[in-house]
């Protein structure tokens, strides 16, 4: 039996195979989110549907609940890992809210994780059956990312000018570049994209930069670490040893020399 045989042996991958398929021969991007639940009927997933439709603006989504195993199954069509994350929290909620969440729910996306959606879908399932992940918890499932993917980066400051200016000097270099000027809207980015670091003021109106350092540090995706970068004018020993205690990756006072700044961005995530 082939890969993509077995991958199509587990219900909920024969329940989703024609949109599968369909993804795969397309190429187009899929976000796929599992959750165990204690119990669903037909109903019931309707019901999140047409909330989850509703609540986040979606049009292209397929939901299968496996009576068997208790697990619900979420495609959603259009949507890479940050999107996916971010309506995975949604999802979660409504469950949670609904008493009806009874383990881990599991967050992929395809083509981005370099397999086949059957085969990623396959692969979340073995994963949750196996009993890996506490309950609420959300969790990235570990495919291989492909490698011809983008890394992301979230650039957080004040000013504009330093904001605007690295991101036309680092997208020249190849990344995929996210803005934010305070606090709250770089949570709120990063809930949304899950880049693959953080390159942040300490300075920051509403919640500081500090604060921002903590919520990502202390966020919903289990498995998931973005490398932090602070990059400010504060000096002091103190704003330093503050900075690495709560897990930041690599920290460069101001004035800076973005050349440095991208070498040392490339080396954290290679």
């Amino acid at each position: 039996m082939s890969q993509i045989a077995k991958a199509y042996s587990f219900p909920l991958c024969q329940a989703f195979e024609h949109v599968l398929t369909f993804y795969e021969s397309s190429q187009l991007p899929c976000g796929i989110i599992l959750a165990v639940t204690n119990g669903s009927n037909e109903e019931k997933v309707q019901n999140l549907k047409m909330s989850l439709a509703k609540a986040e603006g979606l049009t292209d989504i397929h939901c299968f609940y496996d009576k068997q195993s208790s697990m619900l199954g979420i495609l959603l069509g259009d949507q890479m890992l940050g999107n996916t994350h971010f309506h995975s929290l949604f999802i979660k909620e409504h469950l949670h809210a609904r008493h009806m969440l009874a383990g881990p729910v599991f967050i992929a996306s395809f083509p981005e994780q370099g397999e086949s959606a059957a085969q990623i879908l396959s692969g979340m399932v073995q994963e949750i059956t196996a009993g890996k992940g506490i309950t609420g918890d959300i969790h990235i499932y570990g495919g291989k990312r492909s490698s011809k993917a983008k890394k992301s980066l979230l650039l957080v400051s004040q000013d504009e000018t330093v904001n605007e200016f690295l991101r036309i000097y680092l997208q020249r270099k190849g990344y995929c570049i996210y803005l934010a000027e305070n606090g709250r809207e770089a949570l709120e980015q990063y809930q949304r994209c899950l880049p693959d670091a953080v390159i942040t003021d300490l300075n920051l109106a509403i919640e500081d930069g500090y604060q921002l350092i903590s919520k990502i540090k202390n966020g919903n995706a289990a498995e998931y670490s973005p490398k932090i970068v602070v990059l400010t004018h504060k000096r002091l020993e103190d704003d330093k040893k503050r900075s690495f205690e709560l897990g930041v990756s690599d920290y460069i006072g101001k004035p800076f020399s973005p050349v440095d700044l991208e070498a040392r961005v490339r080396s954290l995530l290679s």
